[in-house]
């Protein structure tokens, strides 16, 4: 799903029928989430999941042509934990038949 298709899936929950107020509502909450992972928070969104930054460790690697040593220096990343609902919803065995849909 792009963000194009997540916005107009948010049109159909919220029942918005301007699709640029949706579009600035999904983007704002995209930069809310921005801003608070370059601060090192944890974002912990209840029932959905847990975001949180890492950080990996100083390494040497080797490189394999020439052999010689290399410093690896540390990277932060971003790591999700799911939540418990999400997890027990997507792991629901499937129906055959109908679709649930939002709206």
């Amino acid at each position: 799903m792009v963000k194009k298709e997540l916005v107009e899936m948010y049109m159909k929950y919220k029942k918005i029928h301007i699709y640029t107020e949706a579009k600035k509502e999904v983007e704002g909450f995209i930069e809310v989430m921005k801003f608070a992972l370059e601060r090192d928070d944890t974002l912990i969104l209840r029932d959905f999941g847990t975001f949180h930054i890492k950080e990996t460790k100083r390494k040497t690697a080797f490189n394999p042509r020439t052999g010689e040593a290399v410093e690896c220096t540390p990277k932060k990343y971003i790591k999700f934990v799911v939540g418990r609902d999400l997890e027990t919803r997507i792991n629901v065995p499937v129906r055959r038949g109908r679709k649930k849909k939002i709206g």
